[in-house]
């Protein structure tokens, strides 16, 4: 049970979030002079840990995931924003080591183009980037299971949510499933990309401009720092181990032991756009030895009427031996020159 538990928790807590390795391009379609605003959610989850347990029984496990969505933005009152689905721009895809000696590679993938030689291509190139960057883990690889899936739409509001004027994420509906091309038949791992996502929004619940700013318009001048609010990420934290790993979900909980704040800062400015950056550092413990180490958010708006540009969010949980990773969710606006559509 305490093998199980630890390879569990390794698998969550190990994610390093960067780039997406491979994106196959958006699809062009036409676009009306009133269309609404696009923009793109991502996020992107890279990582692994080598260990031993009971000092003798080696252990591996690697874990890397992205998912990106299109979305479009329309205004929904009070100065708050409708997002809602508008497609998927890439594959999506989990690829993770299965048992303790990591011996076996699953790669999922969600691909919604028409071209099965152009995903096999992604596949391969999805891999042979992982071998070159992680030799530790892909030098004990004997084996590679693929498994392709295609996007299931499961009801309305296939994925929606409302941004407040406050820019807190409200009313989150998920019915987006990936759904294994040889189903009735089941793979029995978690391929959760799209919870995943609707549950790292809800780590940007806070509030990052003073109180003073509530209900203005625009953005007037600012302090030269600022505190937020005091958080707890546990029940968010325990959410998104649920949709990672069902061993994680059954066998850790985390408890954030005290509450932080994050400071803010206006870290730019001009005539386009204020940035804004909240960091912290609270080394606060959650799970046995693990700490929460770092969280950084960062938000750029218009200061006229304060339409969002682009959001971004990290967090770092590490152990002292460095065991750990970090995370980072972009909700970003897509220029109209940049646009497909």
């Amino acid at each position: 049970m305490k093998g199980r538990q630890r390879a569990a928790v390794l698998l969550l807590l190990a994610a390093v979030v960067c780039p997406a390795a491979v994106a196959l391009p958006a699809r062009p379609a036409p676009r009306p002079e009133d269309a609404p605003a696009r923009y793109r959610l991502e996020y992107e989850i890279r990582g692994g840990a080598i260990t031993r347990l009971l000092f003798f029984f080696p252990l591996r496990v690697y874990y890397e995931a992205s998912a990106a969505l299109d979305l479009a933005a329309v205004p929904a009152g009070d100065g708050a924003v409708a997002f809602s689905f508008a497609g998927l721009p890439r594959t999506a895809y989990v690829m993770r080591t299965l048992g303790f000696s990591g011996k076996t590679m699953a790669l999922l993938t969600l691909d919604e183009g028409s071209d099965p030689r152009a995903a096999e291509d992604f596949r391969n190139a999805l891999l042979s980037q992982w071998q070159a960057r992680a030799p530790e883990f892909a030098d004990r690889v004997k084996q590679v299971k693929k498994f392709t899936h295609r996007l299931l739409v499961t009801g309305p509001r296939p994925f929606d949510f409302r941004r407040d004027a406050a820019g807190l994420y409200r009313d989150v509906s998920v019915r987006l499933e990936p759904r294994y091309v040889y189903y009735p038949a089941r793979t029995g791992i978690y391929f959760r990309v799209f919870p995943t996502l609707s549950g790292l929004l809800k780590l940007l619940n806070h509030p990052f401009l003073p109180a003073a700013e509530a209900g203005r318009e625009g953005i007037g001048p600012l302090p030269a720092s600022w505190e937020g609010d005091s958080l707890d990420y546990s029940e968010n934290l325990n959410f998104l181990a649920r949709q990672i790993e069902a061993a994680v979900e059954s066998l850790v909980t985390v408890r954030q032991k005290s509450p932080f704040r994050m400071r803010f800062r206006v870290a730019a400015r001009d005539n386009e756009a204020v940035e804004i950056l909240g960091e912290a550092r609270p080394d606060v413990p959650i799970w046995k030895g693990f700490l929460l180490r770092e969280v950084q958010r960062r938000i750029r708006l218009r200061p006229g009427d304060r339409q969002l540009l682009a959001e971004e969010f990290r967090m770092e949980i590490r152990n002292k031996k460095g065991q750990g990773g970090s995370g980072r969710l972009q909700l970003t606006l897509i220029p109209p020159k940049e646009d497909p559509r």
